[in-house]
This record gives C-alpha cells, structure tokens and sequence, in this order.
C-alpha cells in the first residue's frame, strides 16, 4: 500500500520542505516510503549498501527493514514517514515550526494550492505549571486581555451605533449687511467742492453710478471656549441657496454648487443711482434633511422642525404611551381622538406611518431679511446683525471615527498575537517532544507495541478505504 496523502498535521524540519528532494542536516533523509515495502523504502531513502549498525544517523544503516519501525512512531506527515527530528531530540537548532494542511485520503492528486490556515491557539497546554510555573502568570494575562477584549468591544460597538446617528452641535452665526456706492451723481458735487477747497479726490465720471450689495456672516465663539480650535466653516455652506429681491422686479439667485469652494459672504453689484429696497432670503442647507412640521402633527409629537426619522420616533412615542396598538395584531394601530382628527382614519397599518407623515411636512421656513440699499453715502451699514441658528458637526464625530478605523494599532496587535501563538506553539511542541520522550524511556517495548497496533488499525482502515473506492470505480 502506498500513501501519497499527510494523514495529519504536522511539524517538520525547515530544510526538508519537499519529500524525496532534500536531505536533512544530520544525515536523516525524510522520504515517503511504502509501508514495510522493502523495495520502495530501498529506492527511497537510498540506504548504501554497508551493514545496518542501527544508528538511525549512521550512513550505514539499513533503512529497506525500517518501514515498520517509522510507521511505528507515525510521527511524520505520512503514515510510514521517519519520526521528525524535533521528537527525537536531535539539532533542535535547525527546527523551525510549520504546519501542513490536512488533506482528504480519498484525494489522489497532491493539492499543493491548499492555503496554510493562521494559527490561533493561544492556550498553554494542560498541566504545564508543573515545568513552568510561570505558566499561571500567563493564564492570569490571558484572562484579563479577554476581559478588556470585551469591554473594547462593547465601547467600539457603542460608537459604531453613535457614527450611525446625526451628531450635531448647534452655533449661532452672525449675519451682516451692508452696501457702498461708486460714481453717484452727489460724488461729483462733492468733488467739485472739495477741488476748490483744494483737496485732490479723483473720481471717474465716466462710469455709470454703481452700488454693490454684500452679505456676510461668520460663527459666533462657543460660550464653553474649546482648548482646540475648531475647523470653522464658511458663511455659504449652511445655505442651499440665496435670494435676493429688489423692489424694481429684479430676482437674483445664488445657488451651490457641488464643485463651488465656501466663502464668507457674498457680493451682488449693479447700476443704479438711488435707492433700493432688497428683501433677502435664505433657505438652510440641513443635513439631513429637516422638515417642518403641520400644527396636528407637531401637537403630537412635540416637534416644530425635525427629520423624518425623529419624527417618526416620536409618533411611535405617543402611539405606546397611549397604548394604540392592537393587542392581537402588533401591526395595526387603532387612532384616538386626536390622531382621528389628525389622520381622518380609525385604523393605520405600521407599514402606513412614514407615507401618512409625508402629507403633514413640508419644507421650512426660509429665513427672510430685509435691507435698503442706500447710495447717499459711499458705505452704508445695517444698524442691525442678525443671529441665525446652525447645526455643525460634532468635533467628536471625526475623533470617534479616527478610534473604529485605527487599522494600524489593529495590525500591531495581531503582529503581537502572532508572536504570542508562536511561544505558545513552541511550548506545546516542547511539552510533547518531552511527554513522547518519557514514555518511550519508561516502557519502550510496550510503548512502540502500541505504537505498531495504532498504525495497523489506520493501514487497515485506509485499506478498506482503498477497496470501497476501487469497488465503485468500477462500478461507474
């Protein structure tokens, strides 16, 4: 019978990689041979024809009778396979720790693209305090990492849901308005007065009469002064859009633009030699999207100004305070006094909320300012700042966002739990290469005795293996 296939996992020797093409440091070749195949072993392990002394490292010895003997031990990938190196205490230097993927017994072709799997096992192998009393300091770490595994787990779960939900901190932006005048007929007057008394102001009067209108504003400082400085945004980011209507008929739009940069205001100028009343409107750029609410439905919620989500919240608020649900059938909603005169119906579907809130929100308010452009004088100022309220997003939001995506600190700990797995493998391996030892030094005949009966049972059970597969083959 030969075996082309690992039966189990194993660990091997760094130098003998591929089986049959290299040669160990200490002279032990590490071929697959057929079990207690005279022929095959011969062939493979290529043993010179001088007597067998019996040392396995001598160049003399006979490893045509061996097939037995390492089937034996079976420590090897391969059912008939040398017993490795690191179990037989020999150039432990050399030895570095691999693993080979278990394959399938029933496969015949080698599957040399099968990925090698991570190695995750961190535990310390059972009664190990004995040798290494160390080892209890270590279950203590171990316990306590798990412990703070946990509660890290749970605080970046808490902030994963937190970055789902809109954080806002609201600021009070500071509105200013304000015109100037060029080239207006009184200039001209008052640059013929000024030329006689001897003073040197030119003016060009060959443009037309101009003014130019500007509207500005900036944040107001947080009454509570943060100790960082705080990324401010522009005055035209809180707007979707700006208009601005004079009393002439004349509409003038600013709208955003996706690729538009931010600015602190904005400036409009025209022709023009007398006054002009503007009415200014400006329409909030929320995200997200906030509507305002019918009177019915504000009633109910408590809300005047609110997203579809917060408004649907508190209309799910009221229904379980006032126990409208009905009690067999979750999905239905039996309506109250006020909700009848709200809605119009008895009964609602769950499943009807949100289109049912859609009839009763509109969009808000823009926010409208009035203003006179005056041209009597060179620059002329609102008496008046207007504070507007704005919602910015939380200085919180982008440090709770830079703790879940932290990728690097991820990579450092695994590289540690790598190495950690590593001692922890080279413990393991240590503690049977001594446990293989001790109980070959104890008892070796009973113990290679059953050794032989271990590897008898699994040549006979991949024998039937064999014969099953080969009955169907040629059944097919």
């Amino acid at each position: 019978m030969t075996s082309n296939q690992p039966i189990h996992s194993v660990l091997f020797d760094n130098t003998n990689e591929y089986y049959g093409q290299q040669q160990a440091s200490d002279g032990l070749q590490f071929y697959s041979s057929s079990y207690g195949d005279q022929y095959n072993s011969a062939n493979y392990y290529s043993a010179p024809p001088p007597a067998a002394t019996g040392d396995m490292r001598s160049t003399n010895y006979d490893f045509s009778t061996s097939g037995s003997f390492w089937s034996a031990f079976g420590t090897g990938g391969y059912a008939d396979e040398p017993p490795l190196l690191e179990e037989l205490g020999l150039n432990f230097g050399h030895i570095k720790t691999k693993s080979l993927t278990v394959l399938n017994p029933f496969r015949t072709v080698p599957n040399n693209h099968i990925k090698k799997k991570r190695p995750v096992d961190r535990n310390i192998p059972p009664k190990i305090e004995a040798y290494v009393p160390e080892s209890k300091l270590y279950e203590e770490l171990c316990q306590f990492e798990r412990n703070m595994d946990s509660a890290i787990m749970k605080k970046r779960l808490e902030i994963q849901e937190a970055l789902g939900k809109p954080t806002k901190v609201k600021r009070t932006m500071r509105i200013f308005i304000s015109n100037s005048a060029a080239d207006q007929p009184h200039e001209e007057e008052q640059e013929e007065e000024e030329e006689e008394e001897g003073h040197m102001f030119e003016i060009n009067s060959e443009n037309e009469p101009s003014w130019t209108l500007k509207i500005e504003g900036r944040l107001l400082d947080p009454l509570i002064p943060t100790k960082k400085a705080q990324p401010v945004q522009k005055f035209t980011s809180f707007f979707k859009s700006i208009l601005i209507e004079l009393d002439n008929g004349e509409l003038i739009e600013w709208r955003k633009q996706a690729s538009s940069t931010e600015s602190d205001g904005i400036e409009v100028k025209r022709k023009g030699d007398k006054d002009v009343h503007a009415r200014i409107i400006l329409v909030p750029d929320y995200t997200p999207q906030k509507y305002k609410l019918a009177t019915g439905l504000s009633e109910l919620t408590g809300l005047r100004l609110a997203t579809k989500p917060q408004i649907v919240t508190e209309l799910w608020g009221y229904i379980k305070e006032h126990h409208c649900q009905d009690p067999h059938d979750k999905r239905i909603i039996h309506c109250d006094k006020k909700m009848l005169s709200l809605f119009g119906v008895e009964k609602l579907q769950f499943s009807q909320i949100p289109d049912v809130i859609n009839r009763y929100v509109t969009q808000p308010d823009p926010i409208q300012l009035e203003y006179t452009i005056r041209v009597d004088k060179r620059f002329h100022a609102s008496p008046k700042a207007y504070d507007v309220d704005v919602e910015l997003d939380s200085v919180l939001k982008q440090k709770m966002m830079n703790v879940v995506s932290a990728s690097q600190v991820q990579k450092d700990i695994l590289a540690l739990d790598d190495k950690v797995v590593q001692c922890v493998q080279s413990i393991n391996n240590s503690k049977m290469k001594r446990n293989f030892l001790m109980q070959f030094s104890m008892h070796p005949i009973e113990f290679i005795n059953k050794w032989i009966n271990s590897q008898a049972r699994d040549i006979e059970t991949q024998q039937r293996m064999q014969e099953l597969l080969a009955t169907q083959s040629t059944k097919q």
